[in-house]
């Protein structure tokens, strides 16, 4: 009877330990397709893998109104894309500050 408790104590421990106290945020279906203007307001993505706590393999992107969306992992290229493009520009605004007066 110890050796089960002990394994079922271990078990929570670990999973407590994992997932940081709070249960995962999985994706649990993927868009294929996202409308230009969500990707234009991507912040940043995190690529969650079938491997770990979760089912299937999915782009979550980050923005500032719908906060979470996922995607098909086939969408990582437009999106590093988008964020590259978005990058740049910000620093070529950056670079043509007008001086004070």
């Amino acid at each position: 009877m110890n050796v089960r408790v002990l394994s079922l104590l271990l078990f929570f421990t670990v999973l407590f330990i994992s997932t940081d106290g709070r249960p995962p945020k999985c994706c649990v279906a993927v868009s294929k397709r996202v409308r230009p203007d969500i990707l234009r307001s991507v912040l940043s993505y995190e690529v969650q893998r079938s491997s770990g706590l979760c089912d299937i393999n999915a782009i979550i992107i980050h923005t500032q109104k719908i906060k979470r969306i996922c995607v098909h992992p086939k969408m990582k290229r437009r999106i590093d894309r988008m964020l590259k493009k978005k990058l740049l520009k910000e620093r070529m605004l950056s670079s043509f500050k007008l001086p004070a007066p």
